[in-house]
């Protein structure tokens, strides 16, 4: 127990700090190239917020096939939770933060398992009307050349105190 709270919190620690710095790295967009208007938000997140419970799969370099679930929450262009995908193998965890802009949702997740730690750039997007964001992840940092393709599809969605339910055709309440 306190060597999964020890990672848990290592994994924020970790993620906080790379905020912080700003990405240094070509690959991972730094703070300022992150920051965006309200008047950015995905799809003016009025019809389609990121906010919920998501499942799919992945393709790893690495790990092969995998069956993933994450958990997101949005705060205006800022998205961020918990991705947990099974491998044959093995079960990674991840702590993901990413921006929406438009339909792109970019950003970094961090991955540790034991002593090892991995960063990961993520490019993607996100498609209002079928609810599913897909794209591709690539070591930054650890991992070396690690890297992949994922497609989650959005199931639910976690309601504002001020939010309205959203249209019959997509995700229901969580």
């Amino acid at each position: 127990m306190k060597s999964g709270l020890h990672r848990s919190l290592s994994a924020a620690l970790a993620l906080g700090v790379l905020a912080a710095c700003g990405g240094g790295g070509a690959s991972v967009p730094n703070a300022a190239s992150a920051s965006i208007g309200l008047q950015h938000r995905i799809d003016n997140a009025a019809t389609s917020k990121l906010s919920g419970e998501y499942s799919g799969k992945f393709t790893d370099g690495a790990y092969g096939a995998g069956k993933a679930k994450a958990s997101y929450s949005q705060s205006q262009s800022s998205v961020g939770g918990i991705l947990t995908v099974k491998y044959p193998a093995s079960t990674v965890t991840l702590s993901v933060a990413l921006v929406a802009n438009g339909s792109s949702v970019d950003g970094t997740s961090v991955a540790g398992n034991g002593s090892l730690y991995c960063t990961f750039a993520t490019t993607s997007t996100y498609n209002p009307k079928t609810h599913v964001m897909s794209g591709s992840y690539s070591a930054v940092y650890g991992c070396s050349g690690d890297g992949g393709t994922f497609t989650l599809k959005q199931h639910c969605y976690y309601r504002g105190a001020t939010d309205d339910v959203q249209p019959a055709s997509g995700p229901k309440p969580c």
